[in-house]
C-alpha cells in the first residue's frame, strides 16, 4: 500500500524536513533531493515527490496517468517531433512552456483528458475527436439507494438515516434493509417489512423536502430465485437483488443463478455484482460480461456499490455496461449515517468508467425515478 504525494516547490529541503517530521511517521525509508519515503504507523508507505514549480504540470500529468497512457502520449508527441517526459515537453532542447495540464493537451492537439480515464483505453482517440464525455460529479447526485437501518444490521434508526440524507441535500432515499435469508444480519421477516412500511408512510407525511422509497436488499438464493414471495415483492418501490451465500459455485452455475434473478420481473437493481471485498475476498467466479448483457436485455439497473470495501462493479466493466445501454445507480450501501457520504467513492469509480450524469439513474428527480422503476 503506497500513497504518492506530488508537490511543487523551489525549497525542497524545507518541505522534505517537514514531511519526515509528520507525527504519525513510524520509519523514514529514504531521503533524497526529489523523493522522500516514509512508513506511517498504519503501515502505509508514503512517497513525497518534489518538483520545481515550472515542472509541476508535466509531473502531475505523468503521475496521474497509467504506464500505458503515458507511453501512448509520448509516442504521439514523438510523431509530432516533440519529446515528452515528467519534466516537460521539449522541441529539441527547448522547453515548450505549459502552465497547466490543459495546455499540455492543447500542445498535442488534444482536448483535456480527466485523470480518471488516463488508461490508454480509447481516451486519446476520443480527445483527438473532441469526444471526451463530461464526467459525472458528486453534485449531480439527487438521491440515494441501498441504505440500511437498525431494522436489520444498520447502526442508526430510519429517522436518523433520513435526516442524514436531508442534511446532505438529497431529495430521495431508498431504504433497503436485509431480507429474511440474511439471518446473520437480522434480516426482515414479513411482519418487520410491514412495520417499516408504516414508519416510512409516517415520515413521508412529515417531511416535504425528501421522499422515502420502500426497498429491500433481497438475497438471490442458490437456485436464482429471490427470498420473498411475489405478493410481498410487488409492494416494494424497488428491489435490489444480490448474492450473500453459496459463493463457491462454478462459473457457469453462478452466472446462470444471477441471470435468473435478472430475469425476475421484481428485480430492479443488481447489487454488488461480483461480491468482492477489496484486500480480503475475491469476487465469485462469474461471467460478468454475460450478466451485463442480460441486464441490457431485461432492462435492469446495475449498482456501483460505493462502500470503500467493495467498489463493485469494477470500473473496467462499467464502460462496457454503458456501451450496452445499461443504466447504473451509485449506492452507498450505508449501514450508518456517516456511510451516506461514501457516495463520493462511487462517483470516482463511475468517472473512471466514463459515465456521464445521464448514465446514472440517481441524477434524476423523484418523478423521473418513479417512471424508471415502473418500467423495470
Amino acid at each position: 500500500k503506497v500513497m504518492d504525494i506530488l508537490a511543487p516547490t523551489n525549497d525542497p529541503k524545507k518541505l522534505r524536513e517537514r514531511f519526515v517530521e509528520y507525527g504519525k511517521t513510524r520509519d523514514v525509508i529514504a531521503k533524497g533531493n526529489t523523493k522522500t519515503s516514509i512508513t506511517l504507523e498504519s503501515g502505509i508507505n508514503v512517497d513525497l515527490r518534489v518538483v520545481k514549480d515550472e515542472e509541476y504540470p508535466y509531473a502531475l500529468h505523468h503521475f496521474t496517468g497509467s504506464k500505458e497512457h503515458n507511453t501512448a502520449m509520448r509516442n504521439r508527441a514523438k510523431r509530432m517531433g516533440i519529446k515528452m517526459n515528467e519534466y516537460g515537453l521539449f522541441k529539441g532542447d527547448t522547453l515548450i512552456e505549459c502552465h497547466d495540464e490543459e495546455e499540455i493537451f492543447r500542445k498535442l492537439n488534444l482536448s483535456y483528458i480527466p485523470p480518471e480515464i488516463r488508461e490508454n483505453m480509447g481516451e486519446i482517440e476520443a480527445a483527438e475527436k473532441r469526444e471526451i464525455p463530461v464526467l459525472i460529479e458528486e453534485k449531480d447526485i439527487k438521491g440515494i439507494f441501498h441504505v440500511h437501518t437498525n431494522y436489520s444490521d444498520g447502526a442508526n434508526t430510519l429517522t436518523e438515516m433520513v435526516n442524514g440524507a436531508r442534511e446532505l441535500g438529497y431529495k430521495y432515499i431508498g431504504i433497503t434493509d436485509h431480507s429474511k435469508s440474511a439471518r446473520y444480519a437480522n434480516g426482515l421477516k414479513e411482519e418487520d417489512i410491514l412495520r417499516q412500511f408504516d414508519e416510512i408512510d409516517r415520515l413521508n407525511e412529515k417531511y416535504t423536502d425528501i421522499k422515502i422509497l420502500k426497498g429491500i436488499e433481497s438475497d438471490i438464493l442458490k437456485d436464482g430465485s429471490l427470498d420473498y414471495e411475489e405478493d410481498l415483492l410487488k409492494q416494494f418501490d424497488f428491489v435490489i437483488a444480490l448474492v450473500h451465500s453459496n459463493f463457491k459455485m462454478s462459473k457457469e452455475e453462478m452466472t446462470e443463478r444471477i441471470i435468473k434473478a435478472v430475469k425476475n420481473k421484481y428485480t430492479t437493481i443488481l447489487g454488488h455484482l461480483t461480491g468482492r471485498l477489496l484486500l480480503s475476498r475475491d469476487g465469485y467466479d462469474l461471467d460478468v460480461y454475460k450478466v451485463i448483457d442480460a441486464c441490457a436485455e431485461y432492462d435492469k439497473i446495475i449498482e456501483i456499490n460505493s462502500n470503500p470495501h467493495r467498489l463493485d462493479i469494477d470500473w473496467r466493466y462499467i464502460k462496457y455496461a454503458k456501451e450496452k445501454g445499461v443504466e447504473l445507480a451509485i449506492c452507498p450501501d450505508a449501514h450508518r449515517v456517516e456511510g451516506l457520504q461514501d457516495v463520493k467513492y462511487g462517483v470516482g469509480i463511475a468517472r473512471k468508467g466514463w459515465l456521464e450524469a445521464k448514465d446514472v439513474i440517481n441524477t434524476y428527480n423523484i418523478d423521473q425515478m418513479y417512471e424508471i422503476f415502473k418500467r423495470k
